[in-house]
């Protein structure tokens, strides 16, 4: 059954398109940041219930354009099925020696990629700017919020790594976050299973 966009009634909504990851491949990234901490510095870890693929950031979207972002996203997945996911690999961005994000790495799938093109376009359509980055899937463990340790925590991230492990993708969700002092808080606006026709 259709799950129908949330309607927000606040004038505008932090918005962002995501594929989310199983419940025990955060586990292991949970496990992942523990290690990690033990190199001290001062990093935002990512709740691991937060940790998520991102396949576009909007940032702040008036609440009236809600429904067409989800009716948008909607019109990006047809066509394209149920996908494997391979989850390998860790690092940090923009460099080991300089780290400021933190993360856990997944293949470049074929299917990946034309999800990730097809979300541009639509996004693109709807007035939204195309990503001028090239298309780098990852996981956000944690960003870094000083200098302290920083070179410690990139070279032990790197020689840890993140045994490769496979999951299906079968949906897509149209995410709300909002930033509250404790940290963000994710709603889902609209999931939009792959695989099914408008």
């Amino acid at each position: 059954m259709r799950k129908e966009p949330t309607q927000d009634k606040e004038a505008n909504v932090r918005t962002f398109i995501c594929i989310d990851i199983p419940a025990e491949i955060k586990l292991r990234m949970e496990k992942l940041q523990a290690t990690l901490r033990s190199a001290g510095g001062q990093v935002s870890w990512t709740r691991p219930n937060n940790i998520h693929l991102t396949l576009k950031f909007l940032g702040n979207v008036p609440a009236a354009r809600v429904a067409a972002v989800c009716s948008g996203v909607r019109t990006a997945c047809q066509g394209i099925g149920s996908f494997k996911v391979t989850v390998s690999g860790a690092g940090c961005f923009p460099s080991p020696r300089s780290p400021r994000v933190l993360w856990v790495g997944l293949a470049k799938a074929p299917e990946l990629v034309s999800l990730y093109e097809s979300v541009e376009d639509a996004m693109s359509s709807l007035g939204f700017d195309r990503e001028t980055r090239t298309f780098s899937p990852h996981l956000t463990i944690g960003r870094l919020r000083s200098r302290e340790n920083a070179q410690r925590l990139g070279e032990l991230i790197t020689s840890i790594g993140f045994e490769s492990e496979t999951f299906e993708a079968r949906e897509v969700i149209v995410m709300r976050s909002s930033l509250k002092p404790t940290g963000a808080i994710y709603t889902p606006l609209d999931v939009i299973p792959l695989g099914t026709h408008l």
